[in-house]
């Protein structure tokens, strides 16, 4: 899994008033439409795709691209102009190499693992994630989380429901170590997710890091979980599903 971190960089204060939304994009084999994203994309850009050997891991670093694109194109036509220029993203990279969208009041940050690739925009920090759900994840859970965490999966009976779960929780914990900026400098086990059995929203505090972030997950599908986090409070309520297809053809529409 590949993550990129978007923060404000130099903009200063909270972007437009907007809820958190996230968009999910899966592979397909349609290699026309990745040939059209990999010409739209800026030439270093186009240099970190050609380093890729392996088709899927290509194909994830340029629809990465194509979809931030594609969801700041569509929420300047939902919250109007927010000063997103026309020709490539203006992605520079901030503190620890973290990339940000320069002089643009939005935060943005991009996921991707197996078939899906994600792409969150907030008007404050946010970190977002998508993992296959584990196997034997036991060890793992003992070493990396809180004990109260530890302890809430082995009361879990049923295995796959028990990696199921462990799983939903390592994305709350990797989305908010995102948000915040520490990524894999934070111990995970610092900030337990309590009472996130059988919810889709919380906050969580992280020792060290003023203010409370707040995460949402959404419906895990196809072996697959999906959480958000942000230090803004609103979140839409449902992912944004982008095919490659329908984004392909916008770029042709242009």
């Amino acid at each position: 899994m590949v993550i990129y971190y978007g923060m404000f960089g130099d903009n200063e204060g909270r972007g437009c008033p907007f809820p958190v939304r996230m968009y999910c994009c899966e592979l397909s084999e349609n290699d026309d439409a990745y040939d059209g994203f990999y010409r739209l994309m800026p030439p270093k850009r186009r240099e970190r795709a050609d380093r890729y050997r392996n088709l899927p891991d290509r194909r994830r670093c340029i629809l990465s691209y194509a979809l931030l694109n594609h969801a700041l194109s569509a929420l300047a036509e939902d919250i109007g102009p927010f000063g997103l220029p026309e020709g490539y993203l203006p992605i520079e990279e901030g503190p620890n190499g973290k990339p940000y969208l320069k002089d643009i009041p939005v935060c943005f940050n991009i996921s991707h693992s197996g078939n899906w690739v994600l792409a969150a925009l907030s008007p404050e920090e946010v970190g977002c994630d998508v993992e296959h759900v584990r196997r034997n994840t036991a060890g793992i859970a003992e070493r990396f989380f809180a004990p109260e965490e530890h302890a809430y999966l082995l009361s879990i009976p049923d295995e796959e429901e028990r990696n199921l779960e462990f799983t939903r929780l390592w994305t709350i914990k990797e989305s908010a170590a995102k948000c915040c900026g520490e990524g894999i400098r934070l111990i995970l086990s610092d900030f337990p997710v309590t009472g996130a059995e059988g919810t889709r929203t919380g906050s969580i505090s992280i020792p060290g890091i003023d203010g409370r972030f707040h995460y949402r997950e959404y419906e895990s599908r196809g072996g697959y979980c999906f959480s958000v986090c942000s230090a803004y409070d609103k979140f839409e309520e449902d992912m944004r599903h982008a095919g490659v297809d329908c984004i392909a053809g916008e770029i042709r529409d242009e």
